[in-house]
């Protein structure tokens, strides 16, 4: 049989409609610690019985000691160590992966919906200001734009968006790819996970997390509601982001509003002529349980594909699906489209062959 066709983001849907009625998500990473439960009987998705803080800390505390077992044991060096341990997601990654599916949602989304209106409302042929929406890296990051300004039918409004070059410079991967030494210790430490064909020749966890930022900033660059503004001089990577939007305010009649979820960030935007800043606030846990639609609970198991390298999800029935965010094969077209690769145990089944026909489908659609 020839192999599945890979799944974009957007087609997650297709495989949530086969996992059957109830699924666990697991995380093989964290020794395959569950991280949630999926309830698919229902209009919307209910995730539940979520992972808890400090169940996730005592996963992640033990696994760090196996970590440490097994590499004195095989005599590995500290440094390849610490890089095997710096490719596991905190808890604080498992949250943020919420936020970006829009699963959970930003607590003051009242305040950012309320300076829309605003800027819907604001006429500059009757003296009003001209608002544009700039965003910091952590913004772009937990795709605010996606999730909560990108229209979604002809009807919706558009807004003035605007990017300083300095946050696509910080989106760009740094920390290489996972090869050599680091790849054959990473192997060591995770007998039986077949890490080589999930990591090998892929980016580390940090340069993945920038590269879904990256994704973002395509977004907003492509929706031709952007400019993007070069940054003067500054002592620090925040100095010259909130300097471009300050240079782009100068103008008469324009108000910036520049996003972030930065505390720090959004003081040093006070005091600027015409531009001003909005914090963004989330929870800083997450609750035990959400109901999210099915195109949420899709993104969710996208991003967390992408975090942990490969999610595993086994439904009530006993079909075991592996999700992997990367693999030894993927590339830069692979990442642009926003793919996954998808594996059935068994193989076969009645789901993978619905799965492999709707996506045959989907493909000569998009072809012809």
């Amino acid at each position: 049989m020839p192999p599945m066709p890979l799944i974009n983001a957007s087609q997650m849907t297709l495989l949530l409609n086969q996992l059957g009625d109830e699924a666990v998500v697991r995380a093989p990473l964290l020794d395959n610690a569950e991280l949630f439960q999926l309830d698919l009987r229902q209009r919307d998705a209910k995730i539940e019985q979520i992972i808890s803080s400090r169940a996730y800390s005592d996963a992640f505390g033990t696994v760090l000691e196996r970590i440490d077992a097994l590499a004195t044991q095989n005599g590995l060096e500290p440094t390849l160590v610490k890089q095997v341990k710096g490719e596991l997601p905190d808890y604080n990654r498992l949250r943020d992966a919420f936020c970006q599916a829009g699963v959970e949602e930003p607590t003051n989304l009242h305040e950012i919906r309320e300076l829309l209106r605003q800027a819907r409302g604001s006429n500059p042929a009757r003296g009003g200001d001209i608002y544009y929406f700039a965003f910091d890296n952590n913004t772009l990051r937990n795709r605010f734009y996606s999730l909560y300004i990108r229209p979604c039918s002809p009807r919706d409004a558009h807004y003035n968006l605007l990017l300083a070059k300095q946050v696509r410079d910080e989106l760009d991967p740094r920390e290489g790819k996972i090869l050599y030494d680091f790849l054959n210790a990473f192997n060591t430490l995770y007998p039986g996970l077949s890490i080589s064909d999930i990591f090998q020749n892929q980016n580390r966890l940090s340069d993945r997390l920038r590269l879904l930022g990256l994704a973002e900033w395509n977004a907003v660059q492509q929706s031709g509601d952007a400019e993007v503004e070069d940054a003067p001089d500054a002592r620090d990577p925040d100095g010259k982001i909130i300097a471009a939007y300050a240079k782009f305010a100068q103008k008469p009649g324009r108000k910036v509003v520049a996003l972030s979820s930065d505390n720090e960030f959004i003081t040093r935007c006070s005091g600027q002529v015409n531009l001003t800043g909005q914090i963004i606030k989330y929870p800083k846990a997450l609750k035990s349980s959400y109901t999210a639609s099915w195109e949420a609970a899709g993104r969710l198991l996208y991003q967390l594909a992408i975090l942990y390298g490969r999610i595993d999800i086994k439904t009530a029935e006993g079909l075991q699906t592996r999700l992997y965010g990367v693999w030894r094969e993927k590339g830069a077209k692979e990442w642009d489209q926003e793919k996954l690769k998808v594996t059935f145990t068994p193989q076969e089944t009645p789901q993978e062959q619905a799965i492999r026909r709707n996506l045959n489908i989907l493909e000569k659609i998009c072809d012809s």
